[in-house]
């Protein structure tokens, strides 16, 4: 194709092939992760006896068990919370009939792919370990305990699992749709392919907005079933999407660098960057909202939540992770990402979005395993390997995926033109 008025010299027949030296580092990061993950779950054998009773008769489950469900279930979040969150931000732009984005929409449409094999994973977490990781599920401890008493209309098996089926299920399917007009349309360039996506867009947004509550208080809240949070859903979107931005920013950053990319400039890079940083506040805003309102309130039925995370002698091993969070999710972009400039350096994107991309793992951490795991939980080599394990798995398999792409450069799109000339020079 021969696009005329742009500075770029796009290469239309791009193709994409794993650098040998990235594919290495990938691999290795996925090895180290492996180790970890068997160091640590030998080491919570071992170590958990002193615990293992008072932990058992507390969470139906030995410490270790606890704990390793917990890494599960914020791997399993982690990475279909990324997959799907790039259908958003897919949706997001045809909704809103922007331009911008086109050159860089390869790398969601990769991350997309992982859906099913997220959902799998999720199915298989919640399920199999469904007696670990949410104490809603023991009849005996239900019939002890009035508050599950009156939310066992919502939180019984049956409901859980049907809720589960429809969002999955729902996820899965506008995701086929949106796969199979993608390829029609990089195939064909028939401007009815986009209408049918603008479409799909505002189906989804909506069944998106509705379903992302009900999963964030099936998956994650209600293994503290006891807690009330009206903001929880909202913060744990607010968390998973700066993770996504963060690894879509990260991903285009190490390609450009790599020679790739030949339609995206500097401009493209630098409205990622604004992304990441606008939305780090917006996390900033919400955390401390939640935060601030059940600390005022002072309602034991919500307090109890931060106590358990924030107290040195309840569980000392969080209260540190708490902070750290705070700090390297707001303070570190904020100041890191300020100047308008230096969201154009690649090399320093790829460092921020690095930190940000392990520091928001820890945030969806933080929800998870001191409700799962309580005392017997902690950051160690388990999950820093569950966390390595996972972040490398799903980048190789991105890069698996953005090889059998057809090209790197969207062929059809009929805005196009638009995203080439889409320009924004930094005072």
């Amino acid at each position: 194709m021969a696009h005329a008025h742009t500075a770029l010299k796009v290469n239309w027949d791009e193709r994409f092939k794993l650098p040998q030296g990235l594919r290495k580092w990938l691999i290795t990061l996925l090895a180290i992760g492996v180790i970890l993950i068997g160091i640590g779950f030998v080491q919570s054998i071992l170590g958990g006896h002193a615990h293992a009773v008072e932990q058992a008769h507390a969470h139906h489950a030995a410490p270790w068990l606890s704990r390793l469900s917990a890494n599960l279930l914020i791997t399993a979040m982690y990475l279909l919370g990324i997959s799907v969150l790039s259908v958003f931000f897919l949706a997001v732009g045809y909704a809103a009939n922007a331009g911008w984005y086109v050159m860089l929409q390869r790398i969601p449409q990769t991350f997309s792919h992982f859906l099913p094999i997220g959902a799998l994973l999720l199915i298989g977490v919640t399920l199999g370990f469904s007696g670990v990781l949410y104490e809603w599920t023991h009849t005996d401890v239900v019939a002890k305990d009035e508050i599950l008493q009156h939310k066992s209309g919502y939180l019984n098996l049956p409901f859980f699992i049907a809720r589960l089926v429809i969002i999955l299920g729902g996820w899965y399917l506008f995701w086929r749709g949106f796969l199979r007009n993608w390829e029609n349309l990089d195939a064909t360039g028939d401007i009815r392919y986009f209408h049918n996506l603008r479409r799909l867009a505002g189906g989804f947004i909506v069944f998106f907005a509705l379903s992302w509550s009900v999963a964030s208080w099936d998956w994650l809240m209600s293994t503290s079933p006891h807690w009330f949070s009206t903001m929880f859903a909202v913060y744990n979107f607010a968390n998973l999407w700066i993770t996504t931005l963060c690894l879509i920013t990260f991903v285009a950053a190490i390609l450009k660098l790599n020679g790739y990319l030949s339609g995206v400039s500097d401009s493209h890079i630098h409205d990622l960057g604004k992304f990441v940083f606008a939305f780090s506040i917006f996390w900033t805003y919400i955390f401390y909202g939640q935060f601030m309102l059940i600390w005022y309130a002072n309602i034991p039925e919500e307090t109890f939540w931060f106590y358990e995370r924030i107290r040195a002698h309840v569980n000392p091993q969080y209260v540190p992770i708490f902070y750290l969070t705070i700090v390297l999710n707001f303070l570190f972009p904020l100041l890191g990402l300020m100047s308008a400039s230096i969201k154009r350096n690649k090399v320093w994107l790829v460092i921020v979005t690095s930190v940000l991309l392990f520091t928001h793992w820890l945030d969806t951490f933080m929800v998870v395993m001191p409700s799962v795991a309580g005392p017997a939980g902690g950051l160690g080599l388990m999950e820093a390997g569950f966390f390595l394990t996972g972040i490398s798995a799903f980048l190789l398999f991105a890069a698996r995926r953005l090889e059998k792409a057809p090209a790197l450069m969207p062929q059809h799109h009929p805005y196009l033109e638009e995203s080439l000339h889409h320009s924004y020079e930094p005072m």
